[in-house]
């Protein structure tokens, strides 16, 4: 294997990244997972819920199929999941 090969074709469309910013040369999937949606802090709200093995799952998921753009955004969950 060269050190210059081309690297393996993504096993999902997820892994195909997208230029995100010229002045930041950032390589992200096509598709952004909103971390809102993992905890409990707005079950209240009719939002659902998802614990901490299934968030992890999620995460697994979203990872192994090339996808590497989380938005943790701080002021949706005000420091709570």
């Amino acid at each position: 294997m060269s050190f210059w090969a081309p690297p393996a074709e993504p096993k999902t469309k997820l892994g195909h990244y997208r230029l995100l910013s010229l002045n930041a040369a950032v390589h992200v999937s096509p598709l952004q997972l909103g971390a809102v949606s993992t905890g409990d802090k707005w079950q209240e709200l009719g939002m659902g819920s998802m614990d901490k093995e299934s968030s992890f799952k999620l995460l697994d998921a979203y990872y192994e199929n090339g996808g590497n753009f989380i938005d943790t955004v701080f002021s949706f969950l005000e420091t709570f999941s």
